[in-house]
């Protein structure tokens, strides 16, 4: 199959399920606070697909879920709670220190695009990280709207100096990939993360990769010139 040009000059990250594996901070963090509001807990399975609309979202739907009245009160525990154990469990995937170093060596810009908290985006970007890997991290913070709204990747690109048009978005849910497709950006769905597979599959992202290797060699062709292949469960469309 001839190649075709699909230039890539910068790539967008989720955090928590593409990046950083921050389930059992967030699982521990939630149970604890159910347990002071006489509820039972919950499986880190079930805590998984609460996350990616932000932690508002999280927490109403616990709230609702057991019957809480004060989900306020039950939010504001559970934030002051993270804060304070936000990378006692997380660990970075397998793999992606070592996918960041290649990016690193192709050159291109990087940043993170997060529903989490924009400090706490830093703190576990910092603490788990390599040191000035990415040109800017942006979260949820006031008055910005959370993904899919476009805007946050948009307001990335511009500090990357770089067309939307010519970012990837990566991401391990379907928020990230709706993103993508608002913002105008190409999208790379990444199995290993929170999201289900087949859900990530029906948002027809540009790329889907089941390790972070793989996603390492998709930069590596559409930094430059992209071919349609399959490796390793790895998959790239023709443009």
């Amino acid at each position: 199959m001839m190649a075709s040009r699909l230039p890539v000059e910068a790539v967008l990250f989720d955090l928590d399920g593409t990046l950083v594996d921050t389930l059992p901070d967030i699982t521990w963090c939630l149970n604890q606070v159910l347990l002071e509001h006489g509820c039972p807990t919950l499986t880190t399975e079930t805590v998984r697909g609460y996350i990616g609309g932000g932690t508002t979202a999280m927490i109403e739907r616990v709230a609702t879920q057991f019957g809480v009245a004060d989900a306020l009160a039950m939010h504001q525990r559970y934030v002051a709670l993270y804060q304070n154990n936000l990378v006692q469990f997380s660990r970075p995937f397998s793999g992606v220190l070592e996918l960041l170093e290649g990016c690193r060596q192709l050159e291109v810009p990087l940043a993170i695009v997060t529903n989490k908290t924009e400090e706490m985006a830093r703190q576990v970007a910092d603490a788990l990280l390599p040191q000035n890997t990415f040109g800017t991290i942006l979260g949820h913070r006031a008055g910005r709207a959370l993904k899919p709204q476009p805007d946050v990747a948009w307001e990335a690109a511009r500090r990357l100096l770089v067309d939307p048009q010519r970012c990837l978005f990566v991401g391990d849910t379907e928020i990230d990939l709706k993103t993508a497709r608002a913002a105008g950006m190409y999208s790379a769905a990444v199995t290993w993360g929170y999201g289900m597979t087949p859900a990530l599959q029906a948002q027809a992202p540009n790329f889907c990769c089941e390790q972070p290797s793989g996603l390492l060699r998709i930069l590596q062709q559409v930094c430059g010139t992209a071919h349609a292949f399959t490796e390793h469960g790895d998959t790239v469309k023709s443009y």
